[in-house]
């Protein structure tokens, strides 16, 4: 909705239906301000712990809204005021600190691109590119949606299904070619796209991950270039596209610390290391000595921790194979919230669910979090720059 239209149909609105609020709602409203402004005043310790728990104070500002919008207002007012923006974006509630930087250090670009089919509109309102990866943030408007725009919802029947509204497809093309067009056909270093949930059930972030340190041979991301991004959405037949400009919006540090570990039989080389605001990139070779257990090689994942422990998360890893006894690697994570020291990266064998089986789901702990089985030794400390 364009916000001089939101203005002027609430300036019209009030104008109708002038009234007081009651004592109550008064007070609600009041410290909804209160809250507001003094989350502009806050101290850097409040920076700090806003950028951990970014959702908390939008969601209390909405909660109070919805009390006031029910309790005070004729359904045409509190209809407009539903569709005035949530305090900051989707990238700065996103449960990711690269995104949340980008915020923070205004490196993203607002694409202005939306495509709208049977009242409902897909909206492309954040993008942000590193050379290792492109994030663009997606908003969903339109009547009668409940569903979420990404997922699928379980029936009292226990099957799952996708509502209407909910995204079923989505594809994506690099100054007008494919993701295999781009790659020139070798599947292995194609870029990566992904989408999860935002913080809102009308948002979605999407990923797309640049593979290219698996291959010589394997074309890096330009520079800057157009996405065009085409995205279906159940019970809408016709998709929805959305042209994002990118534009690489950082100077990365890049590291070749030739760091090698080796233990029960297993080779780890450390190639390459580059960091941005965005991501944290590790080119790896993980070699085998004998081709004994040679299935063994695509379970091993890896973890990166500073000398605090905190472990970063993952955005993706991808291998490629090297020889019949190698992978060449590429592991993303998300920055540090603060630049460490040292980093360690340790490498673990994944667990299937059903140990009668080398396939399927992984075997979680309690905390639903994939069981690991470190290798021992197979580790390696590297000083950061």
């Amino acid at each position: 909705m364009n916000n001089n239209y939101l203005d002027k149909q609430l300036r019209e609105l009030g104008q109708a239906a002038p009234q007081e609020l009651p004592p109550s709602l008064r007070a609600r409203q009041d410290a909804v301000y209160a809250t507001l402004a003094s989350s502009v005043q806050d101290s850097a310790e409040s920076r700090k712990n806003r950028k951990l728990y970014p959702g908390i104070s939008a969601a209390a500002a909405a909660l109070v809204l919805g009390v006031m919008l029910t309790a005070a207002y004729p359904p045409e007012l509190a209809h407009a005021l539903k569709q005035l923006p949530w305090v900051g974006g989707i990238f700065e509630r996103a449960d990711d600190l690269g995104l949340q930087a980008a915020v923070r250090l205004g490196l993203i670009s607002r694409p202005d691109s939306r495509d709208t089919h049977e009242g409902i509109t897909l909206s492309a309102e954040e993008a942000v590119f590193d050379g290792s990866r492109l994030a663009f943030s997606v908003k969903r408007e339109g009547d009668g949606l409940d569903s979420k725009l990404t997922g699928v919802t379980v029936g009292p029947d226990g099957k799952v299904f996708q509502e209407k509204g909910t995204i079923t497809s989505a594809e994506v093309l690099i100054d007008g070619a494919s993701l295999e067009e781009f790659s020139e056909g070798l599947w292995a270093v194609m870029p990566l796209l992904s989408w999860t949930e935002g913080t809102e059930s009308n948002t979605a972030i999407f990923k797309l991950v640049d593979p290219s340190t698996l291959s010589i041979s394997a074309k890096p991301f330009p520079e800057h270039f157009v996405l065009t991004a085409t995205i279906g959405l159940e019970g809408i037949e016709e998709p929805f596209v959305l042209r994002i400009p990118a534009r690489k919006a950082t100077q990365n540090i890049i590291d070749k610390p030739d760091l090698r570990a080796q233990a029960g039989g297993w080779s780890l080389m450390l190639n390459k290391l580059e960091y941005s605001p965005l991501t944290t990139r590790l080119s790896l070779l993980l070699e085998q000595e004998t081709e004994e257990d040679s299935p063994a090689m695509d379970l091993i994942g890896f973890e990166v921790t500073d000398e605090q422990g905190q472990i970063l998360k993952v955005i993706s890893q991808k291998a490629s194979p090297a020889s019949a006894r190698s992978r060449n690697v590429d592991l993303l994570t998300e920055p540090f919230g603060k630049r460490p020291n040292l980093l360690t990266i340790r490498a673990y064998l994944n667990e299937f669910a059903d140990p009668e089986r080398n396939s399927g789901a992984f075997k979680t702990d309690s905390s639903g979090e994939p069981v690991k089985h470190y290798i021992d030794g197979l580790e390696m400390n590297v000083r950061v720059q």
